[in-house]
Order: C-alpha cells, then sequence, then structure tokens
C-alpha cells in the first residue's frame, strides 16, 4: 500500500503555517513587552530600590516579593549592560534564594552604600574597544 503523500503534505503546510502565524504573533508582541520593562539602567533602578526600601518599612517583606523579584531581574540586566559596580552589586553574584537575602543583596545593601556616598566611578579607560582618552 501507498502512504498518502497529499495527506502529509496537507499536514505539513498546516503546521508551517501556524508556527508562522506564532512566530509573527511573538515578534509583533515581544517588543512592546521588553520596552515597558527595561528600568536596568543604575540610575533609574537606583531609584526603584530607594522607592522599595522605603516601602519595605511600612510593609511587610513577604508583601513584596514580586517587587523584590522585578528589582532582581532588572538588577541582574544591569550588571550585564554596565558591569557590577556601576549597578551597585557586588563582583560576587546571590547563591541563595531566600526573599530576604534576595532584599538584601539587591535593595538593602545597595541603597544604604549609595547613602553613605560609596558610588561607583566608571572609568572609560577600562572599557574594551573604548575611544576614550586616557586620563592620568
Amino acid at each position: 500500500m501507498r502512504p498518502n503523500r497529499n495527506a502529509d503534505s496537507r499536514n505539513s503546510g498546516t503546521l508551517l503555517g501556524a508556527l508562522t502565524l506564532a512566530s509573527a504573533l511573538l515578534l509583533m508582541l515581544a517588543p512592546v513587552g521588553w520596552a515597558q520593562t527595561d528600568n536596568s539602567n543604575p540610575e533609574e533602578l537606583g531609584k526603584q530600590r530607594s522607592a522599595l526600601y522605603i516601602r519595605a518599612t511600612h510593609v511587610p517583606l513577604a508583601d513584596l516579593t514580586n517587587d523584590v523579584n522585578q528589582i532582581a531581574v532588572q538588577s541582574e540586566t544591569c550588571r550585564i549592560k554596565f558591569g557590577s559596580a556601576a549597578c551597585g552589586l557586588p563582583d560576587k553574584a546571590l547563591e541563595s534564594d531566600k526573599l530576604e537575602e534576595r532584599y538584601a543583596y539587591y535593595v538593602k545593601e545597595p541603597v544604604e552604600a549609595h547613602s553613605k556616598g560609596h558610588v561607583a566611578k566608571i572609568d572609560r579607560r577600562n572599557w574594551a574597544g573604548s575611544a576614550a582618552p586616557a586620563h592620568p
């Protein structure tokens, strides 16, 4: 008995069409989502950390879980884009999954360090491929 090639090609065409449509939808929606959630530059991140730090003095930390997780994601994105020092993070990554330790690592310690004047200075001489002139 011969396999029915027409049925196979119809099924393949339907599957390919569905995958193409799904890919197109993802490409249309993805940039909108990224643009709304990319608050990972150091200045904006600092403002969000400070606001969360103040909120944590009035609300139980467990109620701020989503906010702490969002700051953690934005902080790691900032680390990738700008480096640990510029984003107020230690060089060593957090190895805990406890909420209290995430809050301390991504919110409390950076805010307190910033308030004490330990702001990182970015030196363009250390950037790979930088055209900035070296300063003595």
